[in-house]
């Protein structure tokens, strides 16, 4: 079998080899990104959108500021509309492939358009990436890998014209003639998304995982996805060692009680996750099973774009600059940069993309942490910039909320503020917080102190939880229509009504 992977994974590594060459190859970075705008603006010329904004009159970058405006989602939700019912040559000239559904962890259903240049997009940072991985961490190509997959809560969905609604296996982003090599090398396959609920999926992916022989690498999107897993597996290791042969199943037992998951799964060389910003704090139970092996954190990636992807022995991740055109909106000043014009520093990112999206704000904060005058800068994710809470005015945010629970409570406990009527509730693991600790906090937010003495908000309480809130987080999200792929960790939601979702063991 090692053979076997060793020489598919290393049909994959030649696949990639251009791309990876091209990206590590000094260049001009204003040229590169100039190039890919006036190709992706003459093609689209003919568009409605197109047509709107003059593309065919843009000849520069300082043309394209002049003539398109910043957008949000909001700004393309009747162009969408019309696409899904099978208007075409509206933001693209080419055929819209699927929809794929997204969200925030407080926000409403979005549809992203996917053509055929968008997803060459996205692999114009995935190939490079893997390839550096499978080159520069030693044993990943002589096993297989597990990617993850969301489980289906409902049938297939299409729009009106028929369009294809949704994608659930990462393995998607990648080509036709890579995806057939790949499903061969996955240690989990496609089947477990139709699986019962979410424990039968937790199941089905456990199974498939320990009955793999080699698995080498683990690619998810939140740690706290493979820490629910994990706690699956020891809970439920009983029923799983009998699927396994009987020569293994003492050592499997006797590991899974004892949370020793390197044992269970001795050949993994690294695990691919989010590691940066609120993700950050939930690294830690990682690395505590599965000593010894490298946690790579994930570039930023958006369900409308591919960001940036990490290389080995760096810090932060390099900006994907043959993936999309990239503006910067600094946010000291507010001034908007192009990539070849960063300097260190916290910046929005604005993006423009194959699929049909035109200096579109996609609220993500980044820190730029190195710029060189050839290669793509490093960056790295900070936080994003829509999740806040807004009843009367206080005008919170998932950044101070998450600095009050890390001064308040132990680190990688679970904290989660919400809205209940006209108050806030943080649900939390910990014994330690009373209700005047937390609402003493929350009023070093003056917005938040000045609702409190008009009136308009009541004092914090604090629910202690118990059972397992990340998992029930998680439920409630996919339950509502978010992939788990998009569920992040936050310390914030906009969302009331978490009492009916977690176990309450008492209010203070």
């Amino acid at each position: 079998m090692s053979m076997l992977c060793r020489i598919l994974n290393g049909i994959c590594c030649l696949l990639y080899r251009k791309e990876y060459r091209r990206f590590i190859s000094p260049c001009n970075i204003r040229n590169v990104q100039e190039q890919y705008l006036l190709n992706l603006l003459k093609k689209n010329k003919a568009t409605v959108y197109g047509r709107k904004y003059s593309f065919e009159k843009i000849k520069s970058y300082e043309d394209f500021v002049q003539n398109v405006p910043l957008t949000t989602y909001e700004d393309y939700e009747s162009y969408i509309s019309e696409m899904a019912h099978g208007k075409i040559n509206v933001l693209t000239t080419e055929k819209v492939k699927l929809f794929e559904l997204t969200s925030g962890s407080s926000g409403g259903k979005k549809m992203i358009p996917y053509t055929k240049s968008l997803k060459n997009e996205f692999q114009c940072g995935i190939k490079p990436w893997l390839y550096n991985i499978y080159t520069n961490i030693k044993g990943v190509s002589d096993g297989k890998s597990y990617w993850s997959i969301t489980p289906v809560t409902a049938g297939k969905n299409f729009t009106e014209a028929g369009i294809s609604v949704g994608f659930e296996e990462d393995s998607e982003y990648f080509g036709f003639i890579v995806q057939k090599l790949m499903r061969k090398l996955f240690a989990v396959d496609g089947s477990v998304k139709f699986s019962d609920d979410i424990q039968d999926f937790y199941f089905k992916t456990a199974s498939q995982l320990i009955n793999c022989d080699k698995l080498t690498l683990i690619s998810v999107w939140n740690p706290t996805f493979l820490t629910i897993l994990c706690e699956h597996i020891h809970n439920s290791a009983d029923k799983l060692a009998l699927t396994l042969p009987e020569k293994f199943r003492s050592d499997f037992l006797e590991a899974a009680a004892k949370n020793q998951f390197n044992k269970i799964f001795p050949h993994l060389k690294v695990i691919s996750c989010w590691a940066d910003g609120s993700a950050a704090d939930y690294i830690e139970p990682v690395r505590k099973l599965f000593p010894g092996v490298k946690i790579q954190p994930k570039g930023l990636l958006a369900t409308e774009c591919f960001i940036s992807f990490p290389l080995c022995n760096e810090i932060g991740s390099r900006l994907s600059i043959y993936s999309h055109f990239f503006e910067f909106r600094k946010l000291s000043d507010g001034n908007i940069v192009t990539a070849d014009r960063l300097e260190k520093g916290e910046y929005e990112i604005i993006v423009t993309t194959g699929g049909g999206f035109y200096r579109y704000c996609i609220g993500d904060i980044i820190e730029v942490l190195e710029v060189f005058p050839n290669t793509p800068p490093l960056i790295r994710f900070k936080r994003r910039n829509g999740i806040s809470c807004d009843l009367f005015g206080e005008k919170l945010t998932d950044d101070f909320v998450r600095s009050i629970c890390n001064f308040l409570v132990a680190e990688n406990t679970f904290c989660l503020l919400a809205p209940e009527e006209n108050r806030y509730c943080l649900y939390t693991l910990s014994d330690e917080i009373t209700a005047d600790m937390l609402d003493d906090a929350l009023c070093e937010n003056y917005h938040y102190n000045y609702c409190r003495q008009l009136g308009q908000l009541a004092k914090a309480k604090v629910a202690v939880v118990c059972g397992n809130p990340a998992d029930a987080y998680i439920k409630r999200l996919s339950a509502e229509g978010m992939r788990i792929g998009d569920i992040k960790p936050a310390f914030l939601s906009s969302k009331s009504g978490w009492d009916r979702h977690f176990e309450i063991e008492r209010i203070k």
